[in-house]
């Protein structure tokens, strides 16, 4: 159980899930580090150790508000237990989904949980400010940056969080990784540590640049949103894709960062 400390084994067995049998890193956690959890019970847990440096513990709060909301209409696993340094989840067993080769069929199954997603209640998640988003990572650099090419971006971003109506709850991290689609058949999202309250272009925009879609996909994700929500307004479709470029150049330019970073 090396890949636990003693404190956190001490509070898994304070949850009465019985004796830990075995644990095991997942590989593809780049934010929080995430172990799956095995009882002698058989029961199968995910242990997450909250990155607080990348996210702080207001955002966590309202991180864990989020998923319990999506939780709750079958969107997300559930949370099992939740302190201020790790939380533990349902273990879904099934097929996650990469962003290797994205097909038609799996962009619209990641179009379609996210219009999911901006029908929940947009009461818990804090506002999008990607202006603060980028100049806290700015700071956590270890390296210099282009201060010209920043202040570009920083201003951007300030524009864009003035002018966001902020009333759509997002995901805010829509990779396809994220996506799992258990053995029942269902789907699930996973991470919700980046969720906030922003517009669709948003989160459109953050999945075409997590997922590092061509210009062809893109295109298909935002037609294909538009087309979900039956919206028959040729301008709503253009302002939609123009607010979207927008946001994408801001959030490629923070990915660039945020590697730099973590």
């Amino acid at each position: 159980m090396s890949s636990l400390t003693a404190k956190e084994v001490t509070w898994l067995l304070s949850l009465s899930l019985g004796e830990i049998d075995n644990i095991t890193q997942f590989t593809n956690g780049l934010t929080n580090q995430v172990f799956l959890i095995t009882f002698e019970n058989s029961k199968q847990v995910v242990f997450k150790r909250l990155n607080l440096k990348a996210r702080d513990l207001t955002i966590r709060k309202s991180e864990l508000r989020v998923q319990q909301l999506a939780s709750d209409e079958g969107i997300s696993p559930k949370v099992i237990a939740d302190c201020q340094q790790y939380r533990v989840l349902e273990y879904i067993s099934g097929h996650v989904f990469t962003s290797d080769s994205p097909t038609q069929e799996t962009i619209s199954i990641l179009v379609s949980q996210l219009h999911k997603i901006h029908q929940l209640p947009a009461n818990y998640a804090l506002p999008q400010c990607l202006a603060n988003e980028l100049m806290t990572l700015n700071n956590q650099l270890h390296q210099s940056t282009d201060q010209a090419v920043f202040s570009h971006f920083w201003q951007l971003a300030q524009q864009l969080d003035k002018d966001s109506p902020k009333d759509t709850l997002c995901h805010g991290d829509l990779s396809f990784n994220n996506i799992i689609q258990a053995d029942d058949g269902s789907i699930k999202v996973l991470d919700w540590e980046y969720s906030v309250l922003a517009c669709p272009a948003y989160d459109l925009a953050f999945s075409c640049a997590i997922n590092q879609l061509n210009k062809q996909q893109q295109k298909l994700m935002i037609d294909r949103y538009y087309a979900l929500n039956k919206i028959n307004n040729e301008d709503y479709l253009q302002q939609l894709h123009q607010q979207s470029a927008l946001y994408l150049s801001v959030f490629e330019y923070l990915n660039k960062l945020w590697a730099k970073c973590f």
